[in-house]
């Protein structure tokens, strides 16, 4: 019996056990090598992507203290020009401060306690979060900005003397816009970051399947095959071996 079609056979049974063509070095050096290098990119490309995934949700928590604070802006230029109203009293006016002071204590609270796993991302105490965004372990920056009374330039802001500076709130309502639309332009980046390691992923284990994966109905047609021959070789030495047995009786 053909010692090859025997280790032929041999091997057929491990692949289509493990679902694959190369289970060694043996069966293809350049192949493994290759497939466990592809293998390394897909992983670390899969955890650039939780990692971005986290950078989003970080840009969309941001967001909603930005949201927050710019409603209370809002507010306050209402209540303000409510305030420049000549028919209003010196206690209308100071009811009216009670209410903006309210709004100004929101805004504190929403750039204090704006935060992302215990990181503060709006009171001033981190100007850049990186974030490894790609399989290298660089990638993307999320750019944070101090949004508490002082940053924005309305601390002590109040209306109670009648004399008061109304462009004060609108350069903090469009300070405040402006940094929202460059924490949308990290979102967007991180977005289409993500989108990126996705089609990679795809893309190296779709190649390393190619490599490594076993097709199984040819695999299973040449095992049959190999069994087949091994059949007839042993049936052809038993006969052999018949033979020679006879010979050797009547000699």
């Amino acid at each position: 019996m053909s010692g090859i079609t025997r280790i032929n056979a041999v091997t057929g049974y491990g692949r289509i056990a493990s679902g694959k063509k190369i289970n060694r070095a043996a069966d293809n050096a350049a192949g493994m090598a290759i497939a466990n290098r592809l293998r390394a990119n897909a992983n670390a490309t899969n955890v650039a992507t939780r990692n971005t995934r986290e950078g989003i949700n970080v840009t969309k928590i941001a967001d909603g203290g930005y949201d927050s604070i710019m409603e209370r802006l809002q507010g306050i230029r209402e209540l303000a020009v409510k305030a420049m109203n000549g028919t209003n009293s010196d206690d209308d006016r100071r009811i009216i401060q009670d209410e903006i002071d309210q709004q100004m204590a929101g805004i504190s609270e929403a750039a204090k306690n704006t935060v992302y796993n215990e990181t503060k991302l709006l009171d001033g105490s981190l100007a850049t979060m990186e974030i490894a965004s790609n399989p290298t372990g660089r990638g993307s920056e999320i750019k944070l900005t101090n949004a508490s009374l002082d940053a924005i330039g309305i601390a002590g802001f109040n209306v109670t003397s009648g004399n008061f500076d109304l462009d004060a709130i609108d350069r903090a309502i469009e300070k405040v816009s402006s940094d929202r639309s460059k924490l949308g332009a990290s979102a967007n980046g991180l977005a289409a970051r993500e989108r990126s390691n996705q089609v990679a992923y795809e893309n190296m284990t779709a190649a390393q399947s190619r490599i490594e994966d076993l097709d199984m109905a040819k695999a299973s047609t040449d095992l049959k095959r190999d069994e087949t021959i091994q059949k007839v070789q042993l049936a052809m030495f038993k006969r052999q071996r018949e033979q020679e047995a006879m010979i050797t009786k009547i000699m």
